[in-house]
């Protein structure tokens, strides 16, 4: 018997979350006001401390949708990083209005802009956790269909905070649910739509049948929107790129548009992804330096030889430029990997396979913990600041492999190639060879800074975690 949830809390959980939220925002924007005061030591009027300020911020949050919007944590955070930066434009605006502007130094808003961002991030983060862990403010959901894209988007909840307002209470499927969702009750089938809607008093609703014909999707959609109060839909539109998308409705032609940019082809993206890589590059470059050096000493002593190994790899246009890394090898490698395909059948194919090997005897003790733990790619920062690479792009490859990228060799082409990408946090070597060509032509489709900003964070999530890494 499936469980009714049409209780007034239930039924009201967003608003109810959008206060609560709102309240941990008041205080994220008080408490960066009170930091950037103590470390400025500058004074604020209590009306602007306790209303003028925090009341510019709130607006641009709300104006960005996200009091009622469940969105994935990355979202929230790009949301949140903007909403602060306006927010800043628009209290300095204030104080010019009011004259008083020469009284706030630039060092002051520079503060608040850092502290509350980090603050609102921090506090949302904490509330969240809170919550979560005593599983209340859920969000009763009921999805119809459960093959993989269901599945996917139950990962999504599972494993992202932002998503985890959700709460799964069923399945109606036409086809016998994918591995992977054995644990949620599968409630009935699509002819009995209504009455299981009726029943659990749901008002939730995500229609993930993106397999369906289009006549049969448009009747399911029809039949559910008139019973619930939201509807989201999982939409067959693999093929288009999602980053940088726009929606335009024709209401007299009941048609919808979708503007689709891309985004790497604009050169003024192009200028700020090169200076994004330049000081992210110079500034990492002089932090690391000491641990270069000690790196360097250790490689030469545990294996007498260069450093430093260059291998050709492609880069951007084509052009093969020599990659640079710490050696991870036996001098001899070469003439030992010849010896290894030509005796060892299976390693042999998986050489053929991946192009690399996760038991290669060629690898020294220091290049084995230099691999697992990624060091041995720090050398290509110079790289980076040569112009060759970028921090973050697809993997580096060499010429032999360039045609297994079959069609996606022109997106590869495109753009620098780059020490981090979004194979490395998708699980590193743990991915076929077929799925890293597919994670590098979806991040050139869908390039945006904050897509950068958000492989780097989770490349180091997965060094440090050493995911993958062999």
């Amino acid at each position: 018997m499936a469980q009714n949830y049409k209780t007034n809390l239930k039924q009201n959980i967003r608003i109810i979350w959008s206060g609560i939220s709102l309240m941990a925002d008041y205080l994220a924007v008080l408490l960066a006001e009170l930091i950037a005061i103590y470390f400025s030591e500058e004074n604020l009027r209590y009306i602007d401390l306790f209303i003028v300020i925090p009341f510019i911020y709130i607006a641009f949050i709300a104006a960005a949708k996200t009091y009622r919007r469940i969105i994935p944590f990355w979202q929230r955070v790009e949301s949140l990083f903007y909403s602060s930066i306006y927010s800043i434009i628009a209290i300095l605006l204030f104080f010019f209005v009011r004259a008083s502007s020469t009284e706030h130094s630039i060092a002051f808003l520079a503060l608040l802009w850092l502290a509350s961002f980090l603050c609102l991030i921090v506090m949302r983060y904490i509330l969240k956790r809170i919550l979560d862990e005593r599983k209340i403010f859920k969000i009763p959901l009921l999805i119809i269909g459960a093959q993989e894209e269901t599945l996917a988007f139950t990962r999504s909840i599972n494993n992202d905070i932002g998503m985890s307002s959700y709460k799964i209470v069923g399945l109606i499927s036409d086809k016998i649910p994918v591995k992977g969702l054995e644990n949620y009750p599968l409630l009935g089938d699509f002819k009995d739509i209504e009455e299981i809607i009726k029943t659990t008093g749901i008002n939730n609703v995500l229609i993930a049948i993106p397999y369906l014909e289009q006549v049969k999707m448009q009747n399911i959609i029809h039949r559910v929107q008139p019973l619930v109060k939201n509807i989201c839909i999982i939409p067959n539109l693999t093929a288009i790129p999602m980053g940088g998308i726009d929606v335009e409705t024709f209401f007299t032609e009941k048609i919808m548009l979708i503007r689709v940019r891309n985004n790497l082809e604009r050169r003024f993206n192009r200028i700020i992804k090169y200076l994004f890589d330049m000081t992210l590059t110079i500034v990492g470059t002089i932090c690391i330096s000491p641990l270069l050096v000690i790196i360097a000493i250790w490689i030469y002593k545990d294996s007498p030889g260069p450093v430093i190994f260059k291998h050709m790899r492609v880069g951007k246009d084509g052009k093969e430029f020599p990659c640079y890394k710490f050696r991870s090898m036996c001098v001899d490698a070469k003439e030992k990997l010849e010896e290894l395909l030509k005796n060892d059948p299976e390693a042999r194919a998986e050489w053929e396979r991946d192009f690399k090997l996760k038991h290669d005897p060629r690898i020294t003790k220091s290049g084995a913990f230099l691999r697992r733990t990624s060091l041995d790619e720090l050398p290509q920062i110079f790289n980076v600041l040569k112009g060759e690479m970028s921090l973050v792009g697809p993997r580096p490859i060499i010429k032999d492999e360039m045609e297994r990228y079959g069609n996606h060799v022109d997106d590869y082409l495109m753009v620098k190639p780059g020490i981090a990408g979004i194979w490395q946090c998708s699980g590193r070597s743990d991915t076929t060879y077929q799925e890293r060509v597919q994670m590098d032509s979806w991040y050139v489709r869908n390039w945006s800074i904050w897509l950068d900003i958000m492989i780097l964070w989770k490349t180091i999530e997965a060094v440090v975690a050493k995911k993958g890494a062999y």
